[in-house]
């Protein structure tokens, strides 16, 4: 992967196991000699009782992951790390996926953020990448599994 002089978002939500997407995300960051931001968009009406211990755990992985973590308390998600993302520049997005069915969440933020390469880790650790095309931003939503 190429060098960045920006950063590494890794988008987190208030469950313990989004520790494998700040793992993800320290490997990425350390292949493109970058640095690691970790993100978690609460919503409102969670308040101070997001998942204090989850939150409490996350922050603790991404400091052993040489890594701040921010914590906004927003009904916009997508548009919150899409805001973050430009703020520290970011070179790369990491978040999870849902088993189910379409994430709203990464198709927005890749609505919000075409040029940026977003990697979405599932609750197995499979890993899949929306890569943007330079020639054609319309065929930059297909997902390359990574085995």
């Amino acid at each position: 992967m190429s060098k960045c002089k920006a950063a590494v978002l890794v988008c987190v939500t208030g469950q313990r196991d989004c520790d494998r997407l700040i793992r993800e995300g320290r490997k990425i960051a350390d292949e493109r000699s970058a640095s690691m931001h970790v993100l978690s968009v609460q919503p409102v009406s969670a308040g101070f009782d997001a998942n204090g211990k989850e939150l409490e755990y996350l922050r603790q992985t991404a400091r052993s992951a040489d890594a701040e973590m921010t914590v906004y308390f927003h009904d916009d998600a997508p548009v919150i790390a899409a805001g973050f993302a430009k703020k520290i520049r970011a070179c790369h997005i990491v978040t999870g996926m849902q088993e189910t069915q379409v994430n709203g969440f990464v198709e927005i933020l890749h609505k919000l953020l075409p040029k940026l390469q977003i990697t979405m880790v599932t609750r197995d650790g499979t890993i899949y990448n929306i890569c943007p095309s330079e020639s054609d931003e319309k065929t930059a939503k297909r997902l390359v599994p990574q085995h």
